[in-house]
Order: C-alpha cells, then sequence, then structure tokens
C-alpha cells in the first residue's frame, strides 16, 4: 500500500464505530476520495482539531489494498476558505459541491475553491449564489445567457427571455411560461460574477435564487 499526499477540501464526515470517521474528500491531484480516520472521534485525537470543513487541508493517506477507503494519516490546516460570518453560506456550497461531484470523479477540487473564492469576495446575501452558478457552469448545468439554452438563437438584446424548469428559454421555446427575466437582470447577473463591487438589488438576488433552485432541482430527476 503506497502513501499518498496532496491538498484536499473536506466535504463531509460520517461516523464510522464509536471512535472512527469516515472522510470524503476532494484532492488536487486524486479527485474525490474516501478514506478512515481511526479514531478522529477520540476526545485526544489530532483529527479532531485538523480534520475540519471549510478549511483548505494538506492529507496524507494510505491507499486500500482492496476497495476504495483508504486510511488517513495525516491531516493539516492550510487556510480557511471562508469567513466565520460566511460558514453557513460555506456549509450549504460543500452539500451542493458533494453531489455535483459524486464518488470516483477526477476533478472538483479546483472547482470549489473557486466558488469559495466567489463565495467570500461577495455581500453576504448574494455571495451563495454566485458560488453555486459558477459551480453549476463548470458541472456545465448552466450556460451563457446570452442565448436560449434550447435553440440556441441570440437572445442577448431582447427584452424577456424566460426560466423554465432550469433553463433559459426564448419566447418561442418557453411558450411565455415560466420566470421573466430581463436584461437588466441578465446585466446584473453577468457583471456580479466578474466584479465583486456590483451590487444586485433584493428583488435581483431572489430571482436569482430561485433560478439556482430550479437547476436544483431539475437535475436531481
Amino acid at each position: 500500500m503506497s502513501e499518498l499526499q496532496d491538498n484536499a477540501l473536506l466535504l463531509r464526515l460520517i461516523p464510522f464505530s464509536d471512535s472512527s470517521l469516515i472522510a470524503h474528500l476532494l484532492t488536487e491531484h486524486h479527485g474525490r476520495i474516501c478514506v478512515l480516520a481511526r479514531g478522529a472521534r477520540r476526545i485526544k485525537s489530532p483529527f479532531r482539531a485538523s480534520l475540519l470543513q471549510l478549511q483548505q487541508l494538506n492529507i496524507r493517506w494510505k491507499e486500500p489494498r482492496t476497495g476504495t477507503m483508504g486510511t488517513l494519516l495525516e491531516s493539516t490546516r492550510l487556510k480557511s476558505l471562508v469567513d466565520e460570518k460566511q460558514s453557513l453560506s460555506g456549509q450549504s456550497l460543500l452539500a451542493k459541491a458533494s453531489t455535483l461531484f459524486p464518488d470516483g470523479v477526477s476533478q472538483g477540487y479546483h472547482e470549489l475553491f473557486d466558488a469559495f473564492t466567489l463565495l467570500q469576495n461577495r455581500p453576504e446575501d448574494s455571495g451563495l449564489n454566485a458560488a453555486c452558478w459558477q459551480l453549476f457552469e463548470d458541472a456545465g448545468l448552466v450556460g451563457d445567457l446570452e442565448s436560449c439554452w434550447h435553440c440556441g438563437e441570440s437572445i442577448a438584446i431582447l427584452p424577456l427571455s424566460y426560466w423554465f424548469n432550469g433553463h433559459l428559454l426564448c419566447d418561442k421555446c418557453s411558450n411565455k411560461h415560466g420566470m421573466a427575466i430581463s436584461l437588466g437582470l441578465k446585466k446584473a447577473i453577468r457583471e456580479h460574477m466578474k466584479n465583486p463591487n456590483c451590487k444586485l438589488s433584493r428583488e435581483q438576488t431572489m430571482s436569482w435564487s430561485h433560478m439556482i433552485k430550479q437547476v436544483e432541482q431539475f437535475h436531481k430527476h
């Protein structure tokens, strides 16, 4: 069994026996892995202070002889990913990433790290939206806001397009069903993704949140 070392982001911890934990992590060079942290639930375990979510970690683990679950040997905290005030949003982002990047995938670390950077650098009310949108773009769940996602026709100058079942559609493809999306909202989302100083109105933030929820609902089926 060889030992490996890599930077990692902790997605979730699952109790295993009375004293151990199973850790699911996205690693920088080895994709998503699952490792057993023996004794991690014990009071004096070094993992209690080092195996934490919302931290960039550096871990060392031993590959399994059989199966897919290795054994965690060491975990070191490198830096916090978000401020304490963004911790709830950070937990929500981890849950979404855990679904988007399932066991066995080779990517996810850089995508999630970039999403956390967006979350940290945006206002509290819209930061999670921006971070989720970035994850969705990287996972191919959302496209650009310039064309209909069904027929490909340009909607860049149309006063209204429509958000239906997690997709941005033109008049014809949507039959004008769904939530109306104005040019102003599309522009605001684009600018907010690029510029942390671009603020969204409460109404724009709520509309964007609704769009994101529909994407999640559509891809659950």
